[in-house]
C-alpha cells in the first residue's frame, strides 16, 4: 500500500463514530469529495453519495459501506457521572470495568464503566472530567486509534470505516488515471442497530435499481476467509443469499486478476458471522452483491477486555484492486453466459447417449 493510501486509512478509521453520531467521519467523506470536485449528494437521512463518472457511456455500479460503529450515547450528565445507551453489538463482559473515550464536541474525554449492562443496554460511566450536558455527546471504547503492526492495522473500529476507506482509495484511483466508468460510492448511517440506514437509502430511492449495489464490510473472520489471505467475495450472510450474476462477474474478474498478478490473493466464502445490509437491498428487489475484509476480534470482542479490531493492509490492497476492476466492468445483465455456453455445448455432446 503506498504511502498516500495508507494515510487515508489511518485518517479515516481515526475518526470518532457510532451509530447516529457518523457527524465527523460524514464530514471527512464530504471534504474528501469537494477536494476533488467528485459529485456529492446526500439524502434526507444523512447517507452520502460520491460518485465519479467519466467516459461516453459507462454502465453505473455502486460500492457501499456503513460510517457507523457499535458505540454509546449518553442520555444523562450529572458532573462526572454519567449515563448511557450502548448502541450496537458487545460482549456484556466488558462491563464493568473497561475505559471508554467520551466525544463531548471537538473534545475527547476518557472514563471507565462503573457500572453492568442492563437489559436495555443502559449502563453508568465515571469520566475524568464534568461533562455539562449530555446532548449530543457519545462514545466507544478507549482504544489506540490506529496502529500499523507489520500488515496488521489494528484499531478501534475497523468496522467499517476499512470499507468506506477503501470506496475512497477506489474514487481517487480512478479520478487520477482517468478510468472509463461511472461509479457511486455510497456511504450508509446506523447499520449497527439493525440496518437502519439501508432502510433510508431503499426508503428516499437514493440509488436506482437499476445500479448494481456492491455492498463492502469488515466480517468476522472464518476457516476459508482468513486475514492475510485476500478479499472476500461474499456469497452470502446469516440471513440470506446474494446475487449469483453478480457473484459469478466479480469471482470472473478476480480470477482474472489473478491470472495477470500472481501477488493477488482472493477468497470466496458465505460469511455467515453477521447480518449485513446486502440483505436489506436483496429483499427490496436491488441487484446486490459483496465483499468482506477478514476482521479479527469483531466488535472489539475478547476474553475480558474490549480489544481493537484489525485487518490486513495486503487484503486492503486487494480489495481496492479488485473494487477498480468491477468500476470498470459492471455486473450488468446476464453474466453467465460462458457457462451457459459450457453447460450447453456438454450436453449436445453428450444427449445422443442418453437418448439411447
Amino acid at each position: 500500500m503506498n504511502k498516500q493510501t495508507l494515510k487515508l486509512f489511518t485518517d479515516l478509521l481515526s475518526l470518532p463514530t457510532a451509530p447516529y453520531h457518523e457527524d465527523a467521519v460524514s464530514s471527512f467523506i464530504q471534504a474528501f469529495a469537494k477536494k476533488r470536485n467528485l459529485s456529492l449528494k446526500a439524502d434526507k437521512y444523512g447517507n452520502l453519495i460520491v460518485r465519479y463518472t467519466h467516459g461516453k457511456n459507462p454502465k453505473p455500479v455502486a460500492l457501499t459501506a456503513h460510517m457507523d460503529h457499535p458505540g454509546f450515547e449518553v442520555l444523562e450528565a450529572n458532573g462526572r457521572n454519567l449515563m448511557a445507551r450502548w448502541l450496537g453489538g458487545c460482549d456484556p463482559n466488558h462491563f464493568p470495568g473497561s475505559r471508554v473515550t467520551i466525544v463531548v464536541g471537538e473534545e475527547q474525554i476518557s472514563g471507565r464503566v462503573t457500572s453492568a449492562l442492563n437489559d436495555g443496554k443502559i449502563f453508568e460511566i465515571r469520566a475524568q472530567k464534568t461533562v455539562a450536558n449530555a446532548e449530543g455527546v457519545f462514545g466507544y471504547w478507549g482504544l489506540t486509534p490506529v496502529v500499523i503492526d507489520g500488515d496488521l492495522l489494528r484499531t478501534k473500529g475497523a468496522d467499517n470505516l476499512g470499507s468506506c476507506a477503501a470506496i475512497l482509495a477506489v474514487l481517487d484511483k480512478l479520478q487520477k488515471e482517468k478510468a472509463e466508468a461511472d461509479l457511486w460510492g455510497v456511504f450508509t448511517r446506523a447499520e449497527e442497530v439493525g440496518l437502519i440506514g439501508a432502510g433510508g437509502l431503499v426508503a428516499a430511492k437514493t440509488v436506482p435499481k437499476k445500479v448494481p449495489l456492491i455492498v463492502l464490510e469488515t466480517s468476522k473472520e472464518l476457516p476459508g476467509a482468513l486475514i492475510g489471505n485476500g478479499p472476500v467475495i461474499r456469497v452470502g450472510d446469516r440471513m440470506s443469499i446474494f446475487d449469483p450474476k453478480v457473484e459469478y462477474a466479480m469471482h470472473t474478474l478476480a480470477q482474472e486478476i489473478q491470472q495477470k498478478d500472481t501477488k493477488f490473493q482472493f477468497q470466496r466464502q458465505l460469511m455467515s458471522g453477521g447480518v449485513c445490509e446486502a440483505t436489506v437491498y436483496v429483499l427490496h428487489g436491488f441487484t446486490v452483491g459483496a465483499l468482506a475484509f477478514p476482521l479479527g476480534n469483531y466488535h472489539n470482542q475478547s476474553k475480558r477486555w474490549p480489544a481493537a479490531e484489525y485487518i490486513s493492509i495486503s487484503d486492503s490492497d486487494g480489495m481496492i484492486q479488485l473494487c477498480q476492476a468491477i468500476a470498470k466492468n459492471p455486473p450488468v445483465g446476464e453474466t453467465r453466459t460462458p457457462m451457459l455456453r459450457r453447460f450447453g455445448e456438454g450436453f449436445k455432446r453428450q444427449e445422443k447417449r442418453l437418448l439411447g
